[in-house]
């Protein structure tokens, strides 16, 4: 491959915390990873789309895009027509094709975000890019990319939604030569592919800092967007969590494919968005949309469903609800020491015996400073247990030790609950949800 021009930062822009539930910023600031799937953005899309979307998105408060730096298929070349490799040859860049990667990476970094770039997507799934790699090759790659883009605001994954395990020594020696080739040491992670979500992998890995477990697109998918994180977060040694891919919104349910079952709408971007937060994903949340993933415009066929009937155009996704509410979140969030959430899962639960395990209520507490809990739609009242135990509530004693709220997470607005009146019990019972939509309930220590 051809030489290039390394592009070192004097310190790394992201490193993980001293505990390794989160990210900081050079200055040792939490940096909460607030992300977009724009996968195909660049080689799909063109400078003016590119400049709208980051725009757009920083504007909303986003941190990080998630992008794949090769096409989603192999076959495939970029919106001016340019093959990633010469001659289909891997060991051979294409210049053109790259050089538009460094313009998208650096308006991005302009703009105060971090890439999260896909350097080798598919594992070994046919048709998909990383199959046609030898290790040898794709290590090559990698720390060729690696050491090109360095100079940005970078995060790495070294492939993305592929069955990694069957080719475990492939992927270590990846993430190996990214970790070795990155003098400014960008964290650097693996998206998993929904199947692998509960098998823990590269946990271990010296070069993998943070897990990126996707959770899918299939309307069964609540257990795992609860579970999933809770279990990481107990998992030693410890190691950040984020769901990277959770549904899409505008996109369909899979759970039947080949057919096509109802729309994801930005109910389910709420609930991905507080329930894996509240349960341990303490470094942050991934947004998706439907036309943004696949970077849709007017006239694609049907292909990777990008056709006409299956969801809006990029510039149309870009406006949809679902990413205005996480933002919400994420500035409810940073009001309060979001770094220190302690997933309590225990310690809240609804009234209603008949209540499901997906719609129970997410909480989690920050020591000393108050507590945060995510009712789902329709689920019934809530009750908090050890509002008054030390090391649990916080606070040693009952009484008036919290004050309460509503968080309305569709607009922001907020209803007053007033001075919580603990029990001797520690048990407090919180009063009606202001409707039968989802809520959030908030305590503050007075």
């Amino acid at each position: 491959m051809p030489e290039i021009e390394s592009h070192h930062h004097a310190h790394p822009p992201l490193r993980l915390s001293d505990n390794r539930r989160y990210l900081v910023d050079r200055e040792g600031r939490p940096f909460f990873y607030f992300a977009d799937t724009a996968w195909s953005i660049v080689w799909k899309g063109r400078e003016r789309e590119w400049i709208h979307y980051l725009e757009r998105r920083h504007e909303q408060g986003l941190t990080v895009v998630q992008v794949n730096l090769l096409p989603w298929c192999d076959d495939l070349a970029d919106v001016e027509g340019n093959a990633p490799f010469v001659a289909g040859d891997v060991t051979r860049p294409n210049e053109a094709y790259f050089a538009r990667y460094d313009r998208f990476l650096n308006l991005a970094s302009k703009r105060g975000l971090f890439t999260c770039l896909m350097l080798l997507w598919g594992g070994p799934r046919e048709g998909l890019p990383a199959a046609r790699f030898t290790t040898e090759q794709a290590t090559h790659f990698a720390r060729w990319a690696v050491e090109r883009f360095t100079g940005c605001r970078m995060i790495w994954s070294v492939s993305g939604d592929g069955p990694y395990d069957e080719e475990a020594e492939k992927w270590e020696a990846v993430g190996q030569a990214v970790d070795a080739a990155d003098p400014n040491d960008h964290p650097t992670t693996n998206h998993l592919v929904t199947s692998r979500g509960w098998r823990f992998l590269h946990h271990r890995s010296a070069w993998h800092d943070f897990h990126m477990i996707q959770t899918g697109h299939y309307a069964p998918a609540r257990d795992n967007i609860r579970a999933l994180p809770l279990a990481y977060y107990r998992a030693k040694p410890t190691k950040a969590f984020v769901n990277g891919e959770p549904w899409y919104e505008a996109h369909p349910d899979m759970s039947d494919r080949p057919a096509y079952g109802p729309i994801f709408d930005e109910e389910h971007q709420r609930y991905a968005f507080w329930v894996s937060l509240l349960s341990g994903a303490t470094m942050g949340h991934t947004y998706g949309a439907q036309g943004i993933w696949n970077w849709k415009r007017p006239g694609d066929d049907e292909a990777h469903l990008a056709g006409p009937q299956i969801g809006p155009i990029w510039s149309e996704a870009l406006e949809l609800l679902g990413a205005e509410q996480c933002a919400l979140g994420v500035r409810c969030l940073r009001e309060w020491s979001w770094w220190r959430l302690q997933p309590t899962p225990e310690r809240a639960r609804s009234v209603s015996p008949e209540t499901p395990p997906a719609r129970q209520p997410a909480c989690a507490r920050i020591p000393g400073e108050g507590w945060l809990v995510y009712l789902p739609a329709d689920d019934h009242d809530v009750e908090l247990l050890g509002l008054n135990v030390p090391g649990v509530g916080g606070l040693g004693v009952a009484g008036h030790g919290w004050r309460a709220r509503w968080l309305d997470p569709r607009d922001g607005a907020e209803h007053a609950i007033g001075a919580v009146d603990v029990p001797g019990d520690g048990i407090w019972r919180a009063p009606e949800r202001p409707s039968d939509e989802d809520w959030v309930l908030l305590l503050s220590a007075e």
